[in-house]
């Protein structure tokens, strides 16, 4: 059997290299198929399933607070010492901060970097080593007076210090407090976020850190390593036994009323850390891969019909080397065999051939997702034993796909067959089989088009909708302090003195700050928001945004009644709020709404704010959702809850002035522009996700109808080559050439309107999954799906029309002289 397999092969080989163009088509079609879900699955992998690259990452366990509205929150210092002191599950508890923005100064250039603190044992107990020098331990542990080290990480050692390895011993400035480097890390070291490694790394109580005692203060992230033979509800169970007492020894003393109550209501959440945390990166990507990953699939079952086709007609066009293995004793096993064989040959080849295109298109994928966004994003995309049984598992897949159809026909074909076959007719010439395939196809590509089209219509309707803000003539600058920039500054006069200055500049028309970006997406507080009255309470969750007067000016967002915030309102006046006309209808404000007084969450501040105005809903949230309620309040009164992140100028001509307001900022020597923007380059970049799914989607598409007409092209090709005869005796008979054309398409026809009527509600069962990615439309809509059935039928006339017009061209005494 070893001996006829292997036999098998050298005459596959043999048989592909003497027909280059046919292996050359099928080998790129499976390589393409192959290697896009390949490529996918590679950044899922990278992002879902791979483990910590850290010595026994199963052993990890996240540990984190469970808030009152249900997300979760990190913890103060106190209640991570309460933890490490309480605990028995664990061989070992560390702490460490998210990637902060800070700023960074390297050989006197300044520049924004992401920042971590850590604990003094988080590196061993990861137990992983450096690349250079050392890492930070428990000896750096010592607060201000220490002499201040930090690590940097392998991609900020490469941008900023040219892979030098004399960076160990180099100086750094972190918050105008100089660092010296004791350490790089190596390329794939994330820490405990995936995907998102910090630029530097100091140890926790180092200069320009939090108040690290401050017990109302969360911030820090812990990690636990279990114990040898303990299990994590192990765990979970003996830190509950705990988990109220620590509550009690770690309660802010400032903290009374609703805040306190909230507080000693937190829940505990002790889950598995091994692929560690990044709930911002996955939820971003998540969706968009899983249905990438379905499109793929749909793709790589177009390309195995595809080369199915081929391959049968392939096998039609050797009928005679077949008849004659047959004559000579071949059984029909042996020739299925051998055509699975050749299947087989052309999936490795394939496979081999989408190992590097996947290797390259993961990685321009990832870059094209996540460009734009300030954070540096590292996922490890090399192939591992998954990325490997994946691709082994749809290469054998496909190489049954591809093989079953030529090796279940040739298992039926007997020696009298193939020496009748050119008795058949032009109708009855592809073959049921052969036409069963063709109907597939088109059933599979009108779904890829259909989702396509849906993904596109979605993106305009999304970049051409009114978002209720003003969306041209606005720049955004990010803004962020310099260090010890606003030391001793009355930073709401600052406000109002650089708005006062950048109005007064040519072309500008107005100016505000804001604490969120426009759109925020997930950088925003949320909490509830209720009447503070006696009344029935109606609760509604809500987002805080502070800005500053003639914010709603500038953004173009109308007040529905009462009044805009001004210079006045500042701390000496009662707090005011502006709610957003989506707030008023949850909160169900019966009556006039000016002058009723509203809370926010548990602050205290912010829990007797009078509503002065109304404002028309506007998107700044999030671009798809227009339900998000927004709450305003102003920077002069409430800056300690939103520091002014971003600067909003209208004028004129935005992209000429920003040289002008970038100088202004400056001049203050307060803080400095980070980036600045016009809106509607914003905007058009947090459509990135729905940008990079409508265009894979409709390349993976195009794919798939260029497949379904080739194939409609070869079948009819082939048909119109095996009939030339019948054509030619047809022709002689004085048949005119319109009923030769109109009878090779209406074969072609009755094909595609086959594969319309079953790919129809299949487009319209898929389009259901994808129904919450799409934006002002159905994924029913009649208008999408008529105008991809109506495509399908122009390609199918365009690919059936030169066959049957070259059958026309058939010479009678060229045909009637064939065998």
């Amino acid at each position: 059997m070893t001996t006829a397999i292997w036999q098998d092969v050298r005459y596959t080989l043999r048989t592909l290299r003497a027909n280059p163009v046919f292996t050359g088509v099928a080998v790129l079609s499976l390589a393409l198929g192959i290697g896009a879900n390949t490529a996918i699955f590679s950044i899922l992998n990278a992002l879902m399933l791979r483990e910590l690259p850290v010595s026994r990452p199963d052993q990890l366990v996240q540990v984190s607070g469970v808030y009152r509205n249900g997300s979760e929150v990190p913890f103060s210092f106190p209640m991570f010492q309460e933890i490490e002191r309480r605990q028995r599950a664990f061989s070992g508890v560390f702490a460490w901060t998210g990637g902060s923005e800070s700023n960074v100064e390297v050989n006197g250039s300044p520049l924004l970097a992401t920042k971590r603190a850590v604990t003094g044992n988080y590196y061993s107990e990861l137990s992983v080593s450096p690349l250079l020098g050392r890492l930070l331990d428990a000896n750096d542990i010592h607060g201000a007076d220490a002499d201040p080290v930090a690590v940097v990480s392998y991609g900020f050692w490469q941008r900023r210090f040219g892979a030098a390895p004399a960076v160990i011993g180099k100086t750094l400035r972190l918050e105008g407090h100089l660092f010296t480097i004791v350490g790089v890390t190596r390329k794939w070291f994330a820490g405990m976020t995936t995907g998102a490694p910090p630029d530097v790394t100091v140890p926790i109580g180092a200069p320009g850190s939090k108040a690290i005692t401050n017990p109302a203060m969360l911030w820090l992230f812990v990690t636990g390593r279990l114990k040898e033979n303990t299990t994590i509800e192990q765990a979970r169970a003996q830190m509950q036994t705990f988990w109220h007492e620590a509550l009690l020894a770690t309660l802010p003393t400032q903290t009374a009323g609703r805040r306190r109550d909230s507080y000693l209501a937190m829940d505990l959440k002790v889950q598995p850390g091994a692929k560690g945390v990044n709930r911002s990166l996955r939820s971003q990507f998540l969706w968009p891969l899983y249905l990438l990953l379905a499109i793929g699939g749909l793709i790589l079952m177009v390309v195995c019909i595809s080369v199915a086709n081929l391959m049968l007609a392939r096998a039609a066009s050797r009928g005679h080397e077949t008849g004659t293995r047959l004559a000579l004793g071949a059984s029909p096993w042996q020739i299925s065999r051998q055509l699975l064989v050749e299947s087989a040959m052309l999936s490795l080849a394939g496979t081999l051939l989408a190992l590097a295109f996947a290797w390259w298109s993961s990685r321009f994928l990832t870059a094209f997702m996540t460009s734009g966004s300030f954070k540096p994003t590292l996922l490890d995309l090399r192939p591992d034993w998954r990325v490997f049984s994946f691709t082994a598992a749809i290469a054998i897949i496909t190489a049954l796909l591809v093989g079953f159809a030529p090796a279940w026909q040739a298992s039926r074909q007997g020696l009298a067959f193939l020496l009748r076959r050119n008795d058949r007719t032009v109708t009855s010439g592809t073959g049921l089989l052969g036409r069963a395939l063709i109907v597939s196809q088109v059933a599979l590509s009108l779904v890829l088009l259909q989702g396509a089209a849906l993904f596109l219509r979605s993106l305009d309707n999304l970049q051409s909708f009114d978002p209720g803000f003003r969306r041209a003539g606005v720049l955004e600058v990010d803004l962020y302090p310099k260090p010890h920039g606003f030391d001793h500054v009355d930073v709401g006069e600052y406000r109002r003195q650089l708005t006062e200055r950048i109005t007064h500049l040519p072309g500008i028309f107005s100016a505000a700050s804001s604490s969120i970006t426009i759109p925020a997406g997930g950088l925003s507080w949320n909490d509830t928001v209720s009447l503070a009255s006696s009344e029935p309470v109606h609760n509604a969750l809500a987002t805080l945004v502070v800005v500053s007067p003639d914010f709603f000016k500038t953004l173009g967002i109308s007040l529905l009644s009462g009044r805009d915030f001004n210079w006045t309102d500042n701390e000496h006046h009662p707090p005011v709020a502006i709610a957003d006309d989506s707030l008023a209808r949850k909160l169900r404000i019966s009556g006039e709404v000016i002058g009723r007084r509203v809370r926010f969450g548990v602050q205290p501040d912010l829990q007797n704010l009078s509503v002065i105005g109304i404002a028309r809903s506007a998107r700044i949230i999030s671009l798809r959702d227009a339900s998000i309620p927004v709450l305003y309040v102003p920077s002069t009164q409430q800056m300690r809850f939103g520091s002014a992140r971003s600067l909003l100028v209208q004028a004129k001509n935005p992209a000429i002035i920003a040289t002008a307001v970038e100088s202004a900022i400056q001049s203050f020597d307060h803080e400095y522009p980070v980036g600045a923007k016009t809106i509607e380059a914003v905007t058009d970049q947090a459509l990135l996700r729905e940008r990079t799914t409508a265009m894979l989607s409709s390349f993976y598409a195009a794919v798939a109808l260029l497949l379904a007409g080739f194939g409609l092209f070869g079948l009819m090709s082939h048909t119109v080559t095996r009939h030339t005869r019948e054509i030619g005796i047809r022709l002689a008979l004085g048949s005119p050439n319109v009923q030769i054309i109109r009878t090779v398409l209406r074969e072609m026809l009755l094909l595609i309107v086959t594969g319309i009527l079953i790919g129809v509600p299949c487009a319209l069962f898929v389009a259901r999954f994808a129904e919450h990615m799409l934006f002002g439309l159905s994924p029913y809509d009649p208008a999408t799906l008529a105008a991809v059935s109506l495509l399908f039928l122009l390609v199918g006339g365009i690919a059936g029309y030169w066959p049957a017009r070259r059958a026309t061209k058939v010479d009678p005494i060229v045909a009637l002289r064939q065998e």
